[in-house]
Formats: structure tokens, sequence, C-alpha cells
């Protein structure tokens, strides 16, 4: 059961409540059809939050330009909920990836689609198609989501999955507002995973297991669609997720063969998963620091295998060869994920999107569960600001924060 809260009640929501799709899509209580075009009106500018300085706070700016002539392949994105990272209020703090002010941060969303560039598939978007995106091309403020209406490329954008019900009818496998929150941990994921192992060409099909993987910090974004690709690749015996031991229900649903408790000592962590893997350990992701990277190398180092492959999101350790003494023969292969890869490399990323569709369309992939939703009301931002605030105070643990417009 899916699951959202706000910061006064909760609501919970069964996939026997979402709403039907026949082919009509609801745009502001009115049914549009595809030919009743003139209801979508496109202005010239827009709302948005901006960085105007790194020392102020987001500023709300009513004056951004809003794309007019699009790409053959782009589309226009009128944003409903925003999903909200740690990047959006760390670049700010810490002063990275903004190139000049004012600037838009920003990085997924879920929307509707209001207009098509020429050579966009108008039969698998049609005007009003709801859509959900993760924007990895920084330094493009268009692609950003702070802002109603955001220009993505139709060809990394995924639709909402849809399912048939027992009576026939078409309905959602989950709404927008959980779809708005998939994008960066999705890609992010999907980046690692896929620089360990080659994922299948179609979900059926059986690969040789080629060893056991560690996933250190599965409780977060990343870690959750790390958990659950790494299980719809077929391709690793075990599944170990380093995390709170209060998740383990769920990470176990997710496809964890094991949950080890990361509150343990180094020395406990590391006794377990060798008491888990006595033939070791050959694939690692570390979504946590640089710290948790060098220890899960040592990991690795137990057991047998001549090759080891870990990959960073947040900091590649420096480590000497050196220090992998077991094996003289052992080859290392450590590096930091590639998220930009998804829009640098259009066939991987084009191939990603079809991919986790389909998973999402079998069931095989789902949104994270949980979701804290934070509401603009009449002041547009406000709910991104609160959320910003929040994820940075208090930080989420197997939830997503989503910023509703």
């Amino acid at each position: 059961m899916l699951k959202r809260s706000y910061p006064d009640f909760h609501h919970y929501i069964g996939e026997s409540s979402h709403r039907n799709i026949e082919g009509v899509h609801e745009f502001k209580s009115r049914k549009i059809y595809e030919d009743d075009i003139s209801v979508v009106k496109i202005p010239k500018l827009q709302r948005g939050l901006i960085v105007s300085t790194f020392d102020k706070e987001l500023t709300l700016a009513s004056d951004l330009p809003v794309k007019q002539h699009l790409g053959e392949y782009e589309i226009l994105i009128q944003n409903k909920h925003i999903g909200l990272n740690h990047v959006d209020w760390k670049s700010k703090k810490y002063r990275f990836n903004i190139y000049s002010f004012p600037w838009v941060n920003g990085r997924e969303s879920g929307g509707v689609v209001v207009k098509r560039g020429s050579k966009v598939d108008k039969k698998q978007f049609p005007l009003l198609t709801e859509v959900f995106l993760a924007s990895t091309s920084y330094r493009n403020l268009e692609t950003s989501t702070f802002q109603e209406y955001t220009v993505f490329d139709s060809r990394l954008v995924w639709k909402l999955p849809q399912q048939r019900l027992p009576n026939g009818r078409i309905s959602r496998r989950f709404d927008l507002d959980f779809a708005a929150g998939v994008g960066v941990g999705l890609v992010t994921a999907g980046s690692a995973v896929s620089s360990l192992v080659e994922l299948a060409s179609t979900i059926e099909t059986d690969l040789p297991k080629l060893g056991n993987i560690v996933i250190w910090g599965g409780s977060s974004s990343v870690g959750l669609y790390a958990i659950q690709l790494a299980r719809a690749s077929k391709r690793f015996n075990k599944i170990i997720v380093v995390s709170a031991s209060k998740h383990e229900e769920y990470l176990v649903e997710l496809g964890a063969t094991y949950v080890v408790d990361r509150y343990q000592s180094e020395q406990e962590i590391a006794e377990e998963i060798s008491s888990l893997c006595p033939d070791g350990v050959d694939y690692g992701v570390d979504v946590i620091s640089k710290e948790t990277a060098k220890l899960l190398t040592k990991i690795l180092d137990n057991g047998g295998g001549d090759t080891k492959r870990l990959v960073c999101v947040v900091g590649t350790p420096q480590i000497s060869p050196d220090s992998f003494g077991k094996n003289a023969k052992r080859k290392f292969v450590i590096e930091s994920v590639n998220i930009k890869k998804f829009h640098e490399d259009l066939a991987f990323g084009s191939w990603f999107v079809n991919y986790t569709s389909r998973l999402f369309e079998k069931g095989e992939l789902k949104p994270i569960k949980a979701i804290k939703i934070f509401k603009s009301l009449d002041n547009f931002g406000e709910g991104i600001k609160n959320g910003l605030r929040e994820l940075e105070e208090r930080g989420a643990s197997a939830e997503k924060f989503v910023a509703s417009l």
C-alpha cells in the first residue's frame, strides 16, 4: 500500500482507489480530447523559485521565460508536483552546480504534456499525457523543475505506468505525486547498477549469476531503487543491504536477501556480511560517504574472486592498490556514479526509460511507498522551501519529500 503524509494528517491509498483512465485526460476538472487544443494556453512568462545569490533565501520570480519554439523531440511539461533532493539545498549552501544568477534548481517532477516538438510521437504523447522526469542536465535551466514549466527530451521521459484491473478497466499503477519523486533516485541507481553488470535486455531473460552484492545505504532513495534494479537484473546470488534494521521488512519486500543493521560497529558489520556470504562479495554500491565506501572495499577484499567492482554515489575514496594485499592478482575497479550518462548518451537514456517502464508496468519496480507532501497553497514555491528546510534539518529515511504546486 502506498502512503501519503502531510504535516497535519496521513492518507493511505490502495490500488483500488486509483482513478481510471479510458483514453481521456483530466485537466482542471475538465475532460479534454486531443482535438481540443485551444484549452491549453502556453504563457510567455512563468513563476519559479530562483537562487539570486548564495547568501539569500530562494526568491519567487514571476518573469521567467517559457520556451515557445521547441526542438524536434522536446516536450513542454506543466509541473504539478516537484521531487526534492539533497542536491537542491546543498548546491546553494556549498556553492556548486550553480553557474550564474538568477539560477533555477530542481531535478525531478511530475506533470502533464502541454506542447510537443515536430518529431514527438503524438500517439505516445497525446496532449495532457501525465509524465515524470529526471533532469540530469544541470546547466540547462529549461530542464530545471522549480518552475511552472519544464522543457525535456521526450525520449527521456516516463509516462505514468498503467495496469488492467479485473473489471477490464485501465488504471494507473501509482499517481503523479508518487511519480514526481522517482526520477533522480532511479537514474542514479540505474547508472550505478549498470556500471557493475549489464542489465537484462529483456525482463524475461535469465542470465548466469555473477556473485553477491552489498548496497550500503538501502533506505535512501538511491538505495531503494538500487535494490529493485539489482533484483530485476537477476545477476546476483545475494543482495546484502546495510541499513537501519527498522526498515528490514520493506527492504526485503523490494528484493534484499538480508539486511545488516548499519548501527553496528564496523567490525560487526563486516563479520556479519562475511558470515552471510562465505564465498565473498564481488560487487558493491555505496550511497553514504567516502568512509563507508572505504569500509566496503575492505569487505570486498575478503573471499574469492579475481575482480571486485565498487560504485560510489557520494564520494570515491583514495585507496592505494597496495591496500589490497590478500591476492596479488586481484583487480579492483572503483568508480563514481555518472548520472550525466542518462542525457549525454541518448541510446542508454532512452533504453533505460523503456527498460524501467516495462518493469513499472509489470509491477517489478515500484516508487518509494511513503511520500511526504509539502503544499504551497496560494504561495507559489512555499512547499518547495518548507520541504527543503526539513530535508536539510531532518533528512528522509525510506520516504520521499514532494512539493505540490
